[in-house]
Order: structure tokens, then sequence, then C-alpha cells
């Protein structure tokens, strides 16, 4: 399986996922050729250049910047298991020595790191990646010309990977971030960082691919995806355009091994630029917040709810007392635009949220699950921390549900009302619609969805569910008109949930 890592050498957390699928290479099935008749559009043809020109020599560019490039050195102190007696038991008796008394609890030890980063003011900040400074206990950071200097964190922002660093004196080589930049596929790109520990290394490839999501970071919608060769080391490195301008910060890698294949991501300058700028200016990064969970606006939704648009965001969930809540936004209303540009799904609308600034008036467009339009004005809040979302996330462990009432199956689902203890493990009021799901055939596409025993679905449409007769009619309905699906809103414990276009046929 392939695996997104973190690019800290000898620190290298790593979060495993189907990237393949995520970067497009699951488009045809294994073994599938395309034939000429398939391929309906006109023939491209090859253009030669107008002149022979040699590959072009990057030293002059990494002469003039990597100065500004620095190798960082980091220590933190981790807590280390210590062997239990059923794991001394595994030792060969002769060894068992070198470690009694060592048993039972955790004991802390220094573990060293590191990573790169790069001056962008001559007063010496320094940007580099959070997870290469995270827990540090000591930081030191090595210029081209082998100064060593100590450094402190100014701020740290784990939604973007990014951090800020601090040393003394002035007037230090730097570079500076060039966010209007119209990178386009196909552009020379050059990254500059400190692989494997061997500072000021230069490697030059090609932007491969822009707009990248789901590549380490649920919240950055668009790193740009290059091929300059970056290895565990690179993080929080430099990516230059051939103007010597800071386009990216490298932070992660696809490979199955650890090293570089060839797939490498940055973090846009534009995002970039932002949160360093926020973490020089006040010592951490804020985010505008709407209080709203959302997914994509897939076609099959869109067909579902009977809506034109096959862009947007859907509204999953709405936080009571959140600018949302507060504007009449709901459940099931669909965003289309925001300040009047469309949105193209949920990701863009976080982005676009999040890079708006507390107190700001924005202008959304919005349509209910029955297709109407409405415009809505929202005083956009600050976003509260993560620990405080996750903490009103989270609830009591539930205890396990009595037996449902009469069921009725549907679709593969057999529906029930929901029970007492049903209610308050899914955090619904007394009043709040439903049906509890008890069975799904495995054969249905309701499993295929992820549908399962224990959730409970409270919206068919968007309109709330009160019995399985209605759900039943809201079959019945959607084949009358020949659609071919319904959009159900699903939920399961601690009240996550979203819409899932369920097929009728």
């Amino acid at each position: 399986m392939n695996k997104v890592t973190k690019l800290g050498f000898l620190k290298r957390p790593v979060m495993t996922g189907a990237a393949a699928i995520a970067l497009g290479f699951a488009a045809f099935g294994a073994g599938q050729v395309l034939q000429p008749h398939d391929i309906a559009a006109q023939a491209i043809r090859a253009r030669p250049p107008a002149a022979a020109a040699a590959l072009p020599s990057f030293a002059d560019l990494v002469e003039r910047v990597a100065p500004a490039v620095v190798a960082i050195e980091v220590v933190q102190r981790r807590s280390t298991e210590a062997p239990s007696a059923a794991d001394l038991e595994q030792i060969p008796p002769e060894f068992r020595r070198f470690f009694e008394g060592r048993q039972g609890g955790s004991r802390p030890r220094e573990v060293r790191g590191g990573g790169s980063g790069f001056f962008i003011t001559p007063n010496g900040h320094i940007v580099t990646n959070y997870h290469v400074v995270d827990e540090a206990t000591s930081i030191k950071v090595t210029m081209k010309d082998g100064r060593e200097l100590n450094a402190t964190v100014v701020g740290r922002d784990e939604r973007t990977d990014l951090a800020v660093l601090k040393v003394e004196g002035n007037n230090y080589p730097h570079v500076q971030f060039e966010p209007n930049t119209n990178l386009r596929v196909g552009d020379w790109v050059v990254a500059i960082g400190n692989p494997f520990g061997l500072g000021g290394s230069a490697s030059a490839g090609i932007v491969s691919g822009l707009g990248r999501e789901n590549v380490g970071s649920q919240n950055i919608a668009n790193f740009i995806q290059i091929d300059a060769p970056i290895n565990p080391g690179n993080s929080g490195g430099p990516t230059f355009d051939m103007a010597g301008r800071v386009i990216g910060v490298n932070t992660s890698i696809i490979s199955q091994s650890g090293g570089n294949i060839g797939i490498g991501f940055a973090i846009p300058a534009s995002i970039a630029q932002n949160v360093t700028q926020q973490i020089i200016r006040a010592g951490h990064v804020t985010y505008g917040w709407l209080g709203v969970g959302i997914q994509d606006l897939t076609p099959e939704m869109a067909e579902s709810f009977g809506l034109g648009a096959t862009k947007g965001a859907i509204v999953g969930s709405v936080t009571p007392g959140a600018p949302a809540a507060n504007a009449g936004i709901h459940r099931g209303d669909v965003i289309l635009s925001f300040n009047g540009q469309a949105i193209e799904g949920a990701s863009d609308l976080t982005r676009r949220v999040g890079q708006t600034i507390a107190g700001q008036t924005v202008r959304l467009e919005v349509a209910n699950p029955e297709g109407r339009k409405r415009m809505v004005n929202v005083v956009i809040a600050t976003r509260p921390s993560e620990k405080q979302l996750a903490d009103n996330a989270n609830g009591d462990e539930p205890k396990p549900d009595s037996p449902a009432a009469v069921a009725e199956t549907t679709l593969g689902l057999t529906l029930a009302p929901l029970t007492a203890q049903a209610r308050a493990r899914l955090r619904l009021g007394p009043n709040d619609g439903g049906l509890m799901v008890t069975a799904v055939d495995d054969d249905s596409a309701a499993a295929e969805r992820g549908i399962k025993v224990g959730d409970a679905i409270l919206e068919v449409n968007g309109t709330s569910l009160t019995s399985t007769a209605q759900f039943r009619a809201a079959v019945d309905a959607a084949k009358a008109a020949h659609r071919t699906s319904i959009g159900i809103y699903v939920t399961r414990a601690q009240g996550a949930g979203g819409y899932v276009p369920l097929p009728v046929e």
C-alpha cells in the first residue's frame, strides 16, 4: 500500500491510505485497454520546437537562493514503554539481566530528528513544517556558510503543518513567497533542503499536478505536486520557480518505501504566506468559522434532491449558536456560492471560510432540498480550537440499544422507530424524527454505501423521517418521478453524519 510520508528524517509520521485512487490512478479497471475507436477527440499533432535548446542550468538560481535555506536539527523527549514481565520471558536468559528492574511504566528518552527551513525575513524568521519541530525541546539550525544557531518556536499551526522559528541577529539572507504566480503543469521547479541530514542539497523537476487533495492533510485542498526528488529531511524546505521565488513548502511524499519515487507535495505559497504572517504578527493562526459540517454535492445527490446544480457543499450539520445557525442555514441546505464565487465542493468552501477574517460579512447562495434558492448574509466567527471542537463532539460512551419495535425492510434496509437509548446515543431530542437501522442486506446498495446496523436515518430528500411508511412512500415517489436515487441523511454515534445517495432500483 502506498504511504503518504512526512519528510522529517529520523522521525516520519506515516499515514496510510488509498493514495493511488486519490490521485486518479483507478480510472480504468486492471488490464483495460483503450482502442482507437474509443477516442473521439481530434488527434493532437506533434509540433517540433522552433529551435533546439539545451536543458536549463539551475546553477545560478541555486547559488542565489541556497544561502537562505537551513538545515534543522531537533531534540525531543519521548516516553518509551519499559518491557513487561511477559516481554522478559521472550528474551533469552543471558540477556534478561540488562532489563531487570525496568519493568512497568514508561521511560523518557531523547530522540533526534530534523528537517529543512528557510529565512523569510532579514531579522531571523524561519519557515518550516509543524511536524519537524513538534514537541521539540531544543532546535538548532545550520546555515549554508556553516553557522549554527539556536532557534525558538514563534508559533505553529497543525492544520496546515507550518511553523515559524526565530534566531537572534539580523541581516540574514532571505527569500520571498510568490502567492500569485501562474503555475502550470510542466513548469520547472527547484527544491533545496536537508535530505537525510545532507544539508544544502538541490534537486530539479517539474510541476506534475495542481490542486491535489487528500495527501496527508484534510485542511489543504490545493497541494502542488512536484517530481523534483525530495526525501526524508526535505520537510519544511522551499520549492522555487525559475525566478527564485518560493512557490511552495515541501511537506510529504507518496512512497511505498519511504524514499523518493517522484511524487512529492508542497504547501502552496498563498497558504504558507498567510499562515506565517499571522504567526509572526500574533504568535498563532486564526481561521474563519461558519459552524457547519459539510460534504461534496455529487451529481447523484443533486439528482436525488432535484437540483440542477452539480457543484456545491451539502450542509450535514449545523452547530447551535454558530454563524450558520444564526443566519438561518439548516441541515440539507446546499451552499452554491461564496461572495459570488461558485463553490466547487466541501474543501473549496472550507478554504474560503478559513481565509475569511472573523467579523466579516459574507454572502452565500443557498438552495434548500426542494431546490429553492435564496441569498444569505453570514457574519463569520473565529474558529474554536481543535480541543474545543473535539470536546463538543465527544460524549459519554453509549449503552447498548434495547431491541427495536416493529421493523420493515426497504431497499435492503430494515428500519424501526428509534428507541430512547438510540436517541441518547445519537444525541437526538424526543421530538426529532428518524428511524434506526436494525439490519442491512449484505448485497444491497445500502451496504455498499457504508450504512451499518445502529445508524439512524433522520431525513429522506430533505424531509424529517417519522415512519417506515414515509420512507417507503419516498422510494415509490422517486421511482414514479423516474429518479434513480433518494437522498438520505445518516447519523451514527456522537452526532457524526452525512448525506448518502441511495439507489431506488
